[in-house]
């Protein structure tokens, strides 16, 4: 499946592996702080909840995208409750690109389908001014 071998239940290696850490630079300078933090947990998200169970030979874990989903909780738990409006819409952007992801058929989850799964999150936009609330800091 990947263009090099995993080793059973290991899902960065390789290519991969290689290419998430050249990206750190993009991933660490994400802008504002509180947009990096999501970034981050959904690309932890994207490891453990999806290509882990791939490398295993099992499905991903399509049901933490729901409205009631683990994934959905932890974003929004992320986020203090009097900022959660401005926020809700990119979290709702980012699940849902995911789950478009995640119904391509497994014979075109290729390792470049696995690097759009992380630039998904990265992709996002703010909507004007989110970033400007007072708290969501600039690093």
């Amino acid at each position: 499946m990947w263009d090099e071998p995993y080793a059973p239940g290991c899902c960065c290696e390789g290519g991969l592996g290689r290419w998430y850490r050249d990206m750190t630079t993009c991933w660490m300078t994400v802008e504002p702080l509180r947009r990096r933090r999501l970034v981050l947990r959904i690309h932890r998200w994207i490891a453990e909840r999806v290509l882990a169970p791939i490398a295993r030979g099992e499905d991903p874990v399509v049901a933490d995208l729901e409205a009631d989903g683990a994934l959905t909780a932890t974003l929004i738990y992320m986020i203090p409750p009097r900022k959660l409006d401005a926020w809700r819409f990119w979290i709702f952007l980012a699940l849902a690109d995911l789950r478009l992801a995640l119904a391509q058929p497994p014979m075109l989850r290729d390792e470049a389908w696995a690097r759009r799964l992380f630039l998904i999150p990265y992709s996002i936009p703010l909507r004007r001014g989110v970033g400007r609330m007072q708290g969501d800091t600039y690093a």
